[in-house]
């Protein structure tokens, strides 16, 4: 899952990753009450985060569902792990999530959210998956999709189609895996200053960013700030698809 030009970007986003993706605790609980739902979590589940970055979201469901185990927070990236509050009941471990998933282990609820356009293994990675899983168990994936709504430059845009994981063929690789597949989606409308937003593109906030150019993002921002000079409040429709997959 790991390469240089992500290992500096995750690295480096660390110190400020929670300011730019938490947006709002509206937003945190808006999302993670679907995935309480989708993934029926209940107090005697084992949940895996993979992928949990600074494990905003399992932070947020842990205020909802007191789980009786802790959550197993997986991500390649210590600098994201050491963001987690002391004393929160998160094991954390800094493993690639397709190292993580050969390891012997079994869980009942695993929550891949937005980590998955970067697994280039899908098939072997939602195999291992399903074994790791008990029977009845659920993996969860929440993601934006290749089209996004986002305020951004054109070169931006048109470089999210190729880069975030298109949910047909998601789903294609999840049935292949044994998976019973539902599924969902969740749209969150956002108004952010507009000077945050810029600061959040020109800080890469999106994976996708850092496979530009330090021209064509410079470019870029130009782009944005002549099509919303007018603008002081950025408002756009944030949708996220939910794939709940089932092991028989």
């Amino acid at each position: 899952m790991k390469d240089d030009v992500l290992d500096t970007h995750y690295t480096r986003l660390a110190n400020d990753y929670n300011d730019f993706l938490h947006y709002s605790p509206t937003f945190v609980r808006a999302l993670t009450s679907k995935m309480i739902e989708k993934l029926q979590l209940k107090e005697d589940d084992t949940l895996v985060d993979l992928g949990c970055g600074t494990c905003i979201y399992s932070l947020d469901i842990l205020r909802q569902i007191p789980l009786k185990q802790p959550v197993i927070g997986v991500d390649p990236y210590p600098e994201m792990l050491a963001k987690i509050p002391d004393g929160a009941p998160i094991r954390p471990i800094a493993m690639d999530g397709l190292e993580f998933s050969k390891r012997p282990g079994r869980y009942d609820k695993i929550l891949i959210k937005e980590a998955i356009h970067h697994v280039a293994e899908r098939d072997e990675l939602f195999g291992n998956l399903y074994q790791r899983l008990s029977p009845g168990g659920t993996l969860l994936l929440v993601h934006v999709p290749p089209n996004v709504q986002y305020p951004l430059f054109q070169k931006a845009l048109e470089r999210c189609l190729t880069w975030h994981a298109d949910p047909n063929k998601l789903t294609a690789q999840l049935q292949r895996a044994g998976f019973q597949v539902g599924r969902d989606a969740v749209e969150f409308t956002h108004a952010i200053p507009k000077q945050r937003y810029f600061k959040m593109v020109q800080s890469c906030y999106m994976s996708a960013l850092t496979s530009l150019s330090e021209d064509e993002l410079r470019a870029g921002l130009v782009e944005m700030e002549n099509k919303y000079r007018d603008l002081e409040i950025l408002e756009f429709v944030d949708h996220f698809d939910y794939l709940t997959a089932i092991r028989d």
